[in-house]
């Protein structure tokens, strides 16, 4: 691997860092919305869709509503904490 790749990927653990930091004082300060939408999710992390697909085959639990026809899929932001920290 060179400098520059491992550059790139300090950079990466740094920013990853960052927000975990950043979501876990969010969920200090709204203590009360524990449950986000995938897409609220998916704004907050700034991630794809394929990213979060990718995370549940690894272990990130989604919550979905046991009403039929309904596609909204909800995470709950303790387990999304819990999945990314090591």
């Amino acid at each position: 691997m060179t400098s520059n790749q491992l550059l790139i990927l300090n950079r990466i653990e740094q920013i990853l860092t960052y927000l975990l930091a950043m979501m876990q004082k969010q969920q200090d300060i709204q203590k009360n919305v524990s449950i986000l939408t995938q897409k609220e999710l998916l704004s907050i992390l700034k991630i794809s869709p394929n990213t979060l697909k990718s995370w549940e085959k690894t272990g990130l639990k989604r919550l979905e509503p046991p009403i039929e026809g309904t596609r909204t899929v909800f995470y709950k932001m303790e387990d999304v904490l819990n999945y990314l920290t090591p």
